[in-house]
């Protein structure tokens, strides 16, 4: 099988010399590289703080790659067994850094290179590790949905390269909505995913029995797969048993069950598995192709005159998609102001009802300290309300975070189908003009961005300014008491008004900074097709000025390299529906 593989990868090879298209020559350089050497990639996915790095670490028996208790892992980490311990940075200008393996906390988490700033494609590890044979590559993922958007797109783009997966999920909490997006993803890609519930010393047997059929019946949906295998385990007990030999700790850690059947999987059924694969991806190179040549080939059967007509036309049409854009996007910004003037007309009903709640909850308080001293009971209501206002704050803001987002999520993706009409009409034009198809892209739910909300409380005392608890001590304790507490009482909607005021600011900076991440994702996709269009025009256009011969030549090649990637795609279903 891999023998009739390679032969057709490598005509789709020489043809794809033949086009030259920069897309589909990496993608044959990222084939090259892996299927050349028989590598099969075992990719460690999930969620930010779901354990992957401690995961990884277990895999391998040793505690090398950084864990903590904010998102780390900012870069591809890949792992392939080696006699001797090594380890490189693979730069994206193509450098590369032999580095202490001590040192990788410097390259591959946010704290030491925020945002990828220092511009590493990956972490290369050589390490002898025994758990798997020496042709298996652990790769260790960024989590998604963290804060660090750049971490999401690179685990996304390492769905397709994976020949199995480990996706880890936790207890804390179940599966999440963006890790059922993620799930629908891999579930497109991936045959073989190993369900891995990790933390499971957070939580009591019953517990635990309860989330297992939770997520289980979710990821048999996601999926479309009734076969299900949920692995709980403890990754921390389990690298703390394996470092230290400690069995009872290993056999806590119930990750026995997860080895043998990991092993037994790469020993019996790895090569059919990272076959397929490799068909997956040669089909994938002979669909770019084609879709490539049947766009050249009609557009060279458009006389120039015409073509160039159409171009105009496109250019034209271009001009008044921008404007659209622009259009649609006021209407949005319509909506976003709708959403911040409702959050207005009822912050005066959250004031009142936070203020009743924290003012009745203080005043309930004062008769346990009003033994105390004038000073002390002034300190205890302060920190009291402070306390009480940050909790009912936190009822109440979950709330109206929820209500924003709703909001926000309605108003975006009202403004998505209008600019999903705008790509239709793109699709459209670009299919009556020249012939070609275009795809549509996703977007993603909820805010994009975190919240930098703090809570700000308390009276700010002048360093001149006298605190007017000093003049109680001229009044009966009784009276002086009240004085206190009628004073920090009338100053708490002062603090309710202030962090409602904090919070609009902060939502509002929110929707700003994820409708801005979500317009330059859009417009990025836009700008991508509209290239991709001009590229091929371009082309299309110089060829039609080589002389007559050479111009029915060229046309004549692509006609004849359409033959030959129907064949090959012929061939390989053949190849494939055999094994």
């Amino acid at each position: 099988m891999k023998k009739s593989l390679d032969e057709v990868f490598k005509k789709v090879e020489n043809i794809s010399k033949k086009l030259s298209v920069k897309a589909i020559e990496d993608a044959i350089s990222d084939i090259k590289d892996k299927f050349s050497s028989n590598v099969f990639y075992l990719v460690v996915l999930g969620q930010f703080k779901r354990g992957k790095s401690t995961f990884t670490n277990y895999i391998l028996g040793i505690d090398i790659l950084p864990t903590g208790v904010v998102p780390l892992t900012s870069v591809i980490t890949k792992v392939q067994y080696s006699i001797d311990v090594w380890a490189e940075v693979l730069y994206e200008d193509g450098r590369i850094d032999n580095i202490d393996i001590k040192e990788l906390d410097l390259y591959c988490t946010e704290k030491n290179n925020p945002k990828n700033i220092k511009k590493v494609k990956e972490i290369h590890i050589g390490y002898p590790f025994e758990f798997v044979s020496n042709d298996v590559v652990i790769i260790d993922t960024p989590g998604i949905g963290s804060v660090y958007k750049h971490n999401t797109d690179v685990a996304y783009s390492y769905i397709n390269k994976a020949d199995a997966v480990i996706f880890l999920l936790s207890v804390d909490p179940p599966i999440s909505e963006l890790e059922k997006e993620f799930l629908s993803k891999i579930s497109e890609s991936v045959k073989k995913i190993f369900f891995v519930l990790n933390k499971i010393d957070y939580v009591s047997e019953i517990e635990l029995d309860e989330i297992i059929k939770f997520n289980e019946n979710i990821i048999k949906e996601i999926a479309k797969n009734d076969n299900i295998t949920i692995y709980p385990i403890s990754a921390k007990l389990a690298l703390e048993g394996k470092i230290s030999k400690d069995e009872k700790a290993f056999k806590k850690s119930k990750a026995k069950k997860l080895e043998t059947d990991l092993q037994n999987f790469l020993m019996t059924e790895k090569e059919k598995v990272l076959f397929e694969s490799y068909a997956k991806n040669i089909d994938r190179i002979i669909s770019m192709c084609k879709t490539f040549i049947e766009s050249s080939i009609k557009l060279k059967q458009v006389p120039l005159e015409r073509l160039q007509k159409n171009i105009n036309a496109f250019e034209d049409f271009i001009r008044k998609v921008e404007k659209n854009k622009s259009e649609i996007y006021l209407l949005f910004k319509g909506d976003m102001k709708n959403i911040l003037q409702n959050f207005d007309e009822r912050a005066e009903e959250y004031k009142q009802y936070l203020s009743m709640r924290v003012s009745e909850r203080t005043k309930e308080h004062y008769n346990s300290i009003s033994k105390l001293s004038r000073i002390d009971q002034k300190r205890e209501l302060e920190k009291y309300v402070e306390k009480t206002i940050v909790e009912e704050f936190e009822i109440i803001k979950m709330e109206i975070e929820m209500d924003i987002e709703k909001q926000y999520n309605v108003a975006l993706s009202n403004y998505f189908s209008r600019i999903n009409e705008v790509i239709d009409e793109i699709k459209s034009v670009a299919d009556e003009l020249f012939g070609i198809n275009l795809e549509y892209f996703k977007w993603e739910d909820g805010f994009t961005a975190s919240s930098k909300f703090t809570y700000k409380i308390g009276y700010d005392v002048d360093a001149l300014e006298v605190d007017p608890v000093i003049f109680t001590y001229f009044l009966p304790k009784k009276i002086a008491g009240k004085i206190i507490l009628n004073g920090i009482v009338n100053r708490i909607h002062v603090d309710i008004d202030r962090n409602l005021g904090r919070i609009r600011y902060d939502l509002l900076r929110r929707i700003e900074e994820s409708f801005s991440g979500f317009e330059k994702d859009m417009n990025l996709k836009l700008q991508f097709m509209f290239e991709t269009i001009k590229n091929l025009l371009a082309k299309t256009k110089s060829d039609y000025e080589l002389d007559k011969d050479s111009f029915q030549k060229e046309k004549a090649l692509y006609q004849e390299l359409l033959k030959n990637i129907y064949e090959l795609e012929s061939q390989l279903n053949d190849i494939i529906a055999k094994n």
